[in-house]
């Protein structure tokens, strides 16, 4: 399956309320793209705020496409496939399930190869019973794509998800990703406060009379990549939001200007160190 090129993440979004006003500010404007993970232990609260808010909407579950991780403590295929049953619960089913990490904590010792095949193994049997629609990866390199597809029996995976904003163009990857069809999913596309505010994202924003901000997603979108913004703010998620519906295209030179940022810098957690 293609997952919509817009939607919400929600790491560290734990509290209902705050949960509550970020959906209800953005299903109105079509978002149906919900990001989340067994990490941000927020799976019961989005499923319960969703019970509440899709009616409201005329909407039902199957509206919406909403995408879950593997946590890295639950590498391995018996750990895998119970608590990704456990996150299948709170929606019925999941139209992605991802492999959070390649890595574990504690892997010392482990044959990590053997590991990630069982883990993957457990998502293959949910994808074949129909509990998940679609499964896939984050955080995985190049050589660990080329790993998995040794074992996979179910080709390639259908997404990745990494890290990808203008100063972290992971040109590698994706590459890769286009030559095997897999599709390329952004996180942390805002990064952090010091790229918001550099020269030429401020200049590019005054240009089209827009935010830096969504300048940004933009930049993500217009690369082709499904780009998953988070904020705890209900009015920042609707500023976001925006940035996908108000029809405001970057042209070649803003693009050409904001790949100039590039220098290969993670925010999170680099893989190609793990």
């Amino acid at each position: 399956m293609r997952l919509p090129l817009f939607g919400i993440g929600t790491y560290q979004l734990e509290d209902i309320n705050v949960l509550r006003a970020v959906i209800r500010a953005v299903l109105p404007l079509g978002v149906r793209l919900i990001d989340t993970a067994q990490w941000y232990v927020n799976e019961g609260l989005i499923a319960e705020v969703l019970a509440e808010e899709l009616p409201k909407h005329s909407l039902t579950r199957e509206d919406l496409v909403i995408v879950s991780k593997v946590h890295p403590r639950n590498h391995g295929y018996e750990k895998a496939l119970s608590s990704s049953l456990e996150s299948i619960s709170h929606f019925g089913y999941l139209d992605m399930m991802l492999v959070h990490w390649p890595g574990m904590h504690g892997s010392e010792g482990h044959d990590m190869r053997a590991v990630r095949a069982g883990t993957w193994r457990a998502l293959e049997e949910l994808l074949a019973a129909g509990k998940v629609r679609g499964i896939g990866v984050s955080n995985y390199t190049v050589e660990h794509l080329k790993e998995l597809q040794e074992y996979s029996t179910t080709g390639a995976p259908s997404v990745l998800q990494s890290e990808f904003h203008p100063r972290c163009h992971q040109r590698d990857v994706r590459e890769y990703c286009a030559a095997q069809g897999i599709q390329f999913m952004g996180y942390t596309p805002l990064g952090r406060r010091d790229l918001l505010g550099k020269d030429v994202v401020v200049e590019v924003a005054g240009k089209h009379g827009i935010t830096p901000g969504q300048v940004l997603l933009k930049w993500s979108m217009q690369k082709e990549a499904v780009t998953i913004p988070r904020s705890s703010s209900a009015e920042r998620n609707v500023e976001n939001t925006a940035s996908w519906t108000d029809g405001v295209q970057l042209d070649k030179e803003d693009m050409e200007k904001l790949d100039q940022l590039d220098d290969e810098h993670h925010y999170t957690w680099n893989p190609n160190l793990l």
